[in-house]
C-alpha cells in the first residue's frame, strides 16, 4: 500500500506542473458512512455525513486523467439501543488520488487511493429518557490520526461544466491500533472505515 500511495504521489507531483492540462473546479456531496472489520456489532449502522472541497482534473493522456483535490470529509457510524443513541462522528480532510478512463464521451470509471488527516473525533451520547444527561467524548487522542484506503466509483458528465459522481470507500487503517480507543467492538485494532458517496462537481472555466 505504501508504494501504491507513493506512485500516486509522484505522478501527481509531476504532473500539476502542466496547468494548461488542469482542470479545477468545486464539489460536494452526501456521506453514507460506516465503521466496520472486528467483531463490530450489526447494531452499528450507517451515519449520514457530507463532503465537499476543490478538485482538480490533470489530463496524462488522451485515455486517463488524474482526479484530486483537497476535501472536508464527515465519517463514523451510529447505534440506537434501549433509548440510548451513540454515534461516532470523524471528520478529515482529504486528498484523492483517482485514475479516470472514459467508458464514452460522457462517462468514466476511477480507482484509486486516498489519504485523509484527522481533524476532530468523537462519541456522542443521547439519553432519551433524560437528555439531562446526554454527553460528547473527545476520542481524537485515541483515534489513529491518518486515514488511508481504496477509492472505487464512476463520473457522469453533465454538461461541460457540471458532472456528478459516485463511488465507495474502503478504509485500510485501523481506527484505533492500540485496541484502546473507539470502543465498538472487542477487536477494535482492526475497525476501519467505509463510506458510500455521492456528489457533484462543477468546473471552472470549460470541458470536462
Amino acid at each position: 500500500m505504501k508504494k501504491l500511495l507513493t506512485f500516486f504521489t509522484v505522478v501527481a507531483l509531476t504532473t500539476t506542473v502542466s496547468f494548461a492540462q488542469a482542470q479545477f473546479g468545486a464539489t460536494a456531496g452526501l456521506n453514507m458512512a460506516n465503521i466496520t472489520g472486528g467483531d463490530v456489532d450489526d447494531e452499528w449502522v450507517m451515519k449520514m455525513g457530507m463532503h465537499f472541497g476543490l478538485s482538480a482534473n490533470i489530463t496524462l493522456s488522451d485515455n486517463m486523467t488524474l482526479n484530486t483535490g483537497a476535501l472536508y470529509s464527515t465519517k463514523g457510524s451510529q447505534m440506537e439501543e434501549s433509548g440510548v443513541e451513540v454515534a461516532i462522528n470523524l471528520s478529515y480532510i482529504e486528498i484523492p488520488l483517482n485514475l479516470s478512463f472514459p467508458v464514452s464521451e460522457q462517462m468514466s470509471l476511477m480507482a484509486g487511493p486516498y489519504i485523509a488527516l484527522l481533524m476532530s473525533a468523537e462519541a456522542t451520547v443521547k439519553f432519551d429518557a433524560s437528555p439531562a444527561a446526554d454527553d460528547v467524548i473527545d476520542i481524537k487522542e485515541d483515534t489513529r490520526s491518518m486515514d488511508y484506503g481504496i477509492n472505487i466509483g464512476a463520473g457522469f458528465a453533465v454538461t461541460e461544466a457540471f458532472s456528478i459522481n459516485a463511488g465507495y470507500q474502503i478504509g485500510l487503517a485501523s481506527l484505533d491500533p492500540d485496541g484502546t480507543g473507539v470502543v465498538i467492538s472487542d477487536d477494535d485494532d482492526s475497525v476501519k472505515n467505509s463510506n458510500i458517496h455521492i456528489g457533484m462537481t462543477y468546473s471552472f472555466g470549460g470541458g470536462y
